[in-house]
């Protein structure tokens, strides 16, 4: 066993002062934040900032060399990847930068940071989400031979690959929704065939969730109980939660359709069933002119999902009102056109069901043989 401190250098990232334009005009280095070691899958990539020679040179900021793994350890704990070149990062990630007293692979440390359960054996209540560089340091693992090591990496790159595979099928299927779409009802900012436009007032009506204190909700079911339909729970970062007794205006069934109307506006839902949050708008839609599907998509279109982001308000919060919503355009194509239209979407989810199947044996797989190399 090792400690970390005396596998790696840790070196933490600095944000050059934001006070200073030159800082941030004209950067030619990449500068790494958390918010986009959240977008990479193993390898640092783009960076949606770059700092410009004078703040490397003023501020006292290091490189990161090509070849090192980084990782966040302050808000949001161990989001990991490899660097590609030389890059910089802000004060939330540490680098891991051998000292040359053990053999090290970054790709085997990236996979092995990656699985670990960063929260364990902290005091959360004095630490919160944050990690610093004296306990990131004491953290001890077991550093095995360097063949060993590739041998592992190797097996989890395989596994990764894989999954990676399976999800870029989703993506490729998802496209070719919103490819056969623009091709049957077209653009709807040219709406070249000429539909009937209408706006979300003449065809449908919203309604909010329900908002009910944690001490309210049960975390097991009961008779008249429904679950409780939350963002956090659909990212599956919330175990279930139920409502007893809610009013019938709250609850949903699997033929509805949702969408988040504050925070992450626009994010479109169907196919759930239970007592949906307030964050939430239920979408209660003329059923004899249009199908879910239709709408579902077209909720999606980039056009769209654009002004329901700006109709939503650029506050610290956005939020988006009904009297905004119902101000929004949308054609109407034959019911019979909707119908084929739904009736494709229905063939492209069981390829989707099929592939779903398959990714999630390959996570569990992945889960399994971290779990045997890496202790969890």
């Amino acid at each position: 066993m090792a400690r970390l401190d005396e596998i790696f250098h840790l070196q933490m990232g600095k944000t050059p002062s934001r006070n200073n334009a030159d800082y941030w005009t004209d950067g030619q280095y990449d500068w790494v934040s958390i918010a986009d070691l959240g977008t990479y899958s193993k390898y640092v990539e783009a960076t949606k900032e770059k700092i410009s020679a004078s703040a490397v040179r003023e501020s006292g900021i290091k490189s990161v060399p090509a070849n090192t793994v980084i990782m966040s350890f302050k808000l949001s704990l161990g989001k990991t990847a490899i660097t590609q070149a030389p890059v910089y990062t802000n004060e939330a990630i540490m680098a891991f930068i051998p000292t040359g007293k053990y053999a090290v692979l970054p790709d085997y440390f990236y996979h092995l940071f990656s699985a670990k359960d960063w929260t364990k054996g902290t005091n959360r209540a004095v630490m919160g989400t944050t990690l610093n560089k004296s306990t990131l340091g004491a953290v001890t693992i077991t550093v095995p031979p360097l063949d060993e090591q590739r041998r592992i990496a190797a097996v989890l790159d395989k596994v990764s690959d894989l999954i990676a595979k399976r999800r870029q099928q989703l993506d490729k299927l998802d496209e070719l929704v919103k490819a056969r779409f623009v091709e049957m009802f077209g653009d709807p900012q040219d709406n070249e065939k000429n539909w009937n436009m209408r706006t979300f007032k003449e065809i449908c009506t919203v309604r909010q969730g329900l908002q009910i204190p944690i001490s309210k909700r049960l975390t097991h079911f009961e008779e008249s109980c429904y679950e409780y339909i939350t963002v956090a729970y659909l990212h599956g970062v919330k175990d279930k939660e139920y409502i007893k007794n809610p009013k019938s205006t709250v609850i949903c069934t699997k033929d509805d359709i949702l969408m988040t109307r504050t925070g992450n506006t626009g994010m479109v839902i169907t196919n759930v069933a239970g007592v949906f949050h307030n964050n939430f708008f239920l979408i209660d839609f003329d059923r004899d002119k249009y199908i879910k599907e239709f709408l579902v998509e077209y909720l999606n279109l980039d056009l769209i999902q654009t002004e329901l982001k700006k109709r939503a308000g650029i506050s610290t919060i956005p939020d988006l009102n009904h009297s905004e919503f119902y101000k929004i355009a949308i054609y109407e194509p034959p019911i019979d056109l909707q119908n084929q239209f739904a009736a494709f979407v229905k063939q492209i989810e069981k390829s989707k069901a099929t592939i779903n199947r398959s990714l999630e044996k390959l996570e569990t797989l992945k889960k399994s043989l971290m779990q045997e190399y890496f202790g969890g």
